[in-house]
């Protein structure tokens, strides 16, 4: 968390104001009137991913307000033992992928072990695959998660950060495939981004059942309630907040607990 911190200190010039601390963190979550999250965690290189999965079931089983999604490398030599452990063993109902510190492609063929694995299991997968907010083409991109959901079309999957800056083609995928769905992490956190607003407002009307919130916590410069705030502030109708806020998650959650 320190390394994180530091490296978006020195590349992007954000000081970011939360503690690196586990526990500090979840009094953090507690104080601002989280009940449950999904908690992610993923490596930069091969070899990380069983030390770092050992250490979340742990932390998580003692602090069960807490749901892992664990930690998987393309390049890990173990890849099958990884996904099994944390799957079977662990019982965590999800995994993380971060295609571009990861420098993969969704659509990847040496992570369809991990995708039939989900499959089979009816567990999900959390993948940051879009454009926002630093695009990379050979890693990044709507065309790569329609290519796999072509060839995973049962996978139940969360797309991060709306998938900006691709939500129209995300639109469409969300018609075609029930287990797609997207967060809002980052997005109504930072007022140092610009974001397609009119577009993201109807996507959520669209797509009430689909949309589920995310903040992207603690990887970002404000309180979670100003990020709320401003959320309230598009005066949506009152029971597309609460899919929003409460009921998607909770769906998703369904789905991948069997």
């Amino acid at each position: 968390m320190k390394a994180i911190f530091t490296y978006f200190a020195k590349h992007y010039g954000w000081a970011l104001s939360f503690p690196t601390n586990p526990d500090r963190l979840l009094q953090k979550l507690k104080e601002q009137g989280v009940d449950r999250a999904f908690t992610l965690a993923y490596t930069h290189k091969p070899g990380l991913s069983r030390s770092l999965n050992c250490w979340l079931a742990d932390y998580c089983t003692k602090h069960p307000l807490l749901i892992p999604f664990g930690a998987i490398h393309p390049l890990d030599q173990d890849l099958e033992h990884v996904i099994t452990e944390c799957l079977d063993q662990f019982g965590f109902l999800g995994m993380k992928l971060h295609c571009l510190v990861q420098q993969c492609r969704p659509d990847d063929k040496r992570l369809d072990p991990l995708y039939k694995a989900l499959t089979e299991r009816s567990k999900g997968i959390i993948i940051h695959s879009g454009s926002f907010p630093q695009p990379a083409k050979e890693h990044l991109g709507v065309n790569y998660v329609a290519n796999l959901l072509k060839r995973f079309p049962d996978l139940n999957l969360i797309i991060p950060h709306l998938g900006l800056n691709d939500l129209p083609a995300y639109s469409e995928l969300l018609n075609e495939y029930e287990g797609l769905f997207l967060d809002t992490a980052f997005i109504f956190q930072n007022q140092i981004v610009t974001t397609p607003l009119d577009d993201i407002v109807r996507t959520i009307l669209a797509y009430p059942d689909r949309i589920i919130y995310g903040s992207d916590f603690p990887f970002i410069l404000e309180p979670l309630q100003n990020g709320i705030s401003r959320i309230l502030d598009l005066e949506l109708p009152g029971d597309i907040y609460k899919k929003f806020f409460y009921d998607n998650a909770a769906r998703f959650l369904a789905r991948i607990s069997g």
